[in-house]
Parts: structure tokens; sequence; C-alpha cells
């Protein structure tokens, strides 16, 4: 029988109407601190109670001694006491009738101490008697800009439809700060910590049918429940991509996991087989997450393998065509109906120019790689297309900054206009020169800003369009 019949009723942990932060600080430097003026910044909509003993004040919000003396209903408590003050905090949540409970609190099971472990059963206990859900402990909780929270004041307030769950909070601050600066917008991400209650399993089945939710990304180390993981893992993937990193493969990551979460990690050769059984894209680290989760996230689903790669010199261009056929694709030579409009456009080029287009012998034809790629596009020839920029070439010309720029515009009107997936190669910026560094930079974040998946080769973009492709 499923462990979730139905969808798991989990609206009001991402969207509760009032917060209340347990162990909220006047110390700037301090987590309860933290709490509170992130939910502050990301716009929260409904009531913040600070919940301080002493303090008649937290970041401007009026504070209140405890939980019971807050005025009004409140669906979430985020927690920032020490471990042995949690039970009581329960009771609390209890009489107050609270939904959900986030416990940033640690030092529990994870310590491999058998009084914290212990105690974490008895909190567990006490909550589900009482109807309070808990998610962690341990863990750094929400990021929904959204619903107007997050654990971070420094995290991106625009929303976005990009899901994400980490067993890592580091992990959580580092794939939201990197994947934004490369164009992804979030919606609902959680760190659970050890995953007390709520679990992986239980928030995979969720947002399957989250119509806010398009792509799912997750880092996961152990699961507490694994038959329910893997049916909320199917659900999910049935519906919509999901891309998994998990961590802790060897012995060494395994030990590290346990202590860190008090996960057990598993096998590398079981966690693959399960993945792959239920659907998902298995990721072996964090570039791999992001590279799957920005190409899901932003490009269209491609009909097929026949790739059309254009840009780069001679060297990139055979190293183009290994990356392209060793993950799956088929580098389809230059089609007749190609090569009959390139020479009506560049005459000297049509019995030379090939796929993957070489830029270098391009120089004094009239007709540019981006110009190709326009072409091949076109073609039914092709499904997706790899645009390397080739930024080096364009270094080693006069008005390099505006020659680059215009490029890349040009660039992002087609790929703005393709019906077909095109991912941009533009290198990562290993130059001494800081001219140089700066704008590519800035080539950079427009693709991203115009939402346009940029990776720093095009190993890694053939690696990302393999695995997606056919999604």
């Amino acid at each position: 029988m499923s462990r979730f019949p139905t969808t798991p009723d989990l609206d009001r942990l991402f969207r509760p109407r009032s917060v209340a932060i347990a162990g909220a600080s006047t110390n700037v430097d301090s987590p309860g601190h933290d709490y509170v003026q992130a939910i502050k910044n990301m716009g929260f909509a409904g009531p913040i109670y600070p919940l301080n003993r002493s303090a008649d004040e937290v970041a401007g919000l009026k504070a209140y001694p405890a939980l019971t003396d807050a005025p009004g209903e409140v669906d979430l408590v985020i927690s920032c006491l020490p471990a042995g003050a949690v039970l009581d905090l329960v009771d609390q949540c209890g009489k107050k009738g609270v939904r959900f409970l986030h416990l940033f609190t640690g030092r529990f099971s994870e310590t491999g101490d058998d009084e914290a472990a212990d105690l974490e059963r008895q909190i567990a206990a006490s909550a589900a008697a009482k109807g309070v859900r808990i998610l962690g402990p341990n863990g750094m909780g929400l990021y929904h800009p959204g619903g107007g929270l997050s654990f971070r004041p420094d995290l991106p307030v625009a929303a976005g439809t990009v899901a994400f769950l980490s067993q890592s909070g580091n992990n959580a601050v580092e794939v939201i700060t990197r994947g934004n600066a490369r164009g992804m917008k979030f919606g609902k991400v959680a760190n659970y910590g050890n995953g007390l209650d709520v679990t992986p399993g239980e928030m995979l089945r969720y947002l399957a049918d989250d119509t806010e939710t398009t792509v799912i990304g997750a880092y996961v180390e152990g699961v507490p429940d694994g038959r329910g993981f893997y049916e909320g893992l199917a659900a999910a993937a049935a519906k919509k991509p999901v891309i998994i990193h998990k961590a802790g493969r060897t012995q060494a990551g395994a030990r590290s996991a346990a202590s860190h979460t008090a996960a057990l990690a598993g096998t590398a050769e079981l966690w693959s087989t399960v993945l792959k059984q239920a659907g998902a894209h298995e990721a072996r680290n964090q570039e791999q997450l992001l590279d799957l989760m920005l190409g899901a996230d932003m490009l269209p689903s491609s009909g097929g393998r026949n790739i059309a790669i254009v840009g780069g010199g001679g060297g990139r261009s055979v190293q183009s065509a290994d990356a392209a056929e060793e993950n799956g694709f088929t580098v389809v030579p230059l089609p007749d109906d190609v090569r009959r409009r390139v020479r009506e456009k560049a005459p000297g080029l049509a019995d030379w120019v090939g796929n993957p287009v070489d830029q270098s012998i391009l120089a004094g034809s009239g007709l540019s790689s981006n110009g190709l790629l326009e072409l091949m596009l076109e073609s039914a020839a092709y499904d997706l297309a790899i645009a390397n920029v080739g930024e080096d070439w364009f270094f080693g010309r006069p008005d390099a900054s505006d020659r680059l720029k215009h490029a890349c515009n040009r660039l992002a009107q087609i790929c703005e206009t393709s019906a077909k997936p095109v991912a941009v190669v533009l290198g990562a910026t290993e130059t001494n020169n800081r001219e140089h560094r700066a704008i590519v930079d800035e080539v950079r974040d427009d693709f991203a800003a115009r939402g346009i998946p940029v990776y720093p080769s095009v190993e890694r973009a053939a690696f990302a369009l393999g695995r997606l492709a056919g999604r």
C-alpha cells in the first residue's frame, strides 16, 4: 500500500499565514536574529512573532516571552533554541494549535550520542501526539520567495518555479546562489536535515502535484523512508524533471554523512538503479546537479539527438564533436539544404565548412557562426544545438568588447526565437586580464537575465543535453 495515497498537505509549511521564531535574538550575529531579518527581507505578508524572554523588540518587531503569548494563530514555528528546550516548545505548539515546527536546533541523533538520539525520539512522539509536524531537526529550513520565507537575509527575492530539497543547509545556500547567478529562479526550497518527520519522500510527492513547481532538484545523503522516498520520487519524475545528487557514495562519504545528518547512505550501485527505475536523473557532483537543473529549467525538450555545433576554432570543433558523440548525439554532416544556402551567401565556404562549424575559417566570408547556426536550426536535419561563443578569438581583435557583446546579443536573439534547444558555451573567466574577465561576466549575466542557459565548457553542455534529451 502506498505511503502517500493522497498528496501530502504541506501547503501551510511553505505558505504559512504567520510565523514565530523561538529563540529570536537581538544579537545580529546569531541564527535567532537571521531568521527574523530574513523573513522580513523576503516581504512576508503575515504576522511575524519573535519569541524572546527578555527583549521587547527584535529586528524592529515586537517580541513576546513565549509562543503562548503571541496574539494570533501561528502556522509555523522556527526553533533556534537549544536541544534541551525543544520538548517544552513542542508542548507550547500543541497548546497553540501550531501545524508545523521547523527545528533549526541540532545536536540530536547526528551526534551519535544515545541520550541525544533518545531526546529526538521523545520530541517526535510528543509532536505526533499533538498533531505537530516537524521539519528537521538540524536543518536550515525553508526558502520560498513566493511565500515570503527565507533562512538567510541575503538570498534572492525573485520567485521562480525550480524546487530544491537538500539534506545539507550549506549545500542549499550554494545551489540557490550559484543557480541564481546562472539565471535560475527558485520556488520551494527545503533543507530537512535529519528528516525526523517530514521526509524527502513526502516532499517529493507534494511537489509532484505542485502547480508552482516545474523542475525539482535534490541533494541527498541518505533517506529515513526508503519506500516512501521511492514512491515520492517516481510520482514526481512521472510529471516533471527530477535531478538527484546522491552524496555519500564512497566509504569515506558514507561515514561523513552519518555524522552530518545521521544518514545511512547506501551503496552507489543501488542508488543509481533506484534513480533510474524511478525515472530521475542522477548527478554525481554539484556541477552536474546545477547543469542538469539549468537545462531542465530553461531549455525546451529536444525531439531527437541530431546535433548542430557552431563556434570556436579548429581544436574546439574537434573537442565539441567528441563531447557530443560521447554523450549519445549524432553529429550530422551539413545537409544539402544548408550547404545550398551557404553557397548563396558565401560560395567559397560551401564545400569547406562542416558540422561542427570551425569559426576560424569564416573570417572574411560574409557568414558568421551565428548566421550558420540560424541556417542549421531551420533545417529538419537538426534537433538541437550547442553554440560556442569563442570569446578568446574576440579578445585578439580590435574593439574586442563591442564585437563580443554584439555577437552575444545576436546569439541570444537566435536562442530566444528558436523552438529547438540551444546551449551556449562561454568559458570560465580564467585569465589574468581583469578587463576581459569583466566583459565575459557581463555577457554571461546578460544571457542569464534573458533565460538562456550558459555552460563553461562544451563537455558540460553536452553532458546536460545528453541526459535531458527526450525528457
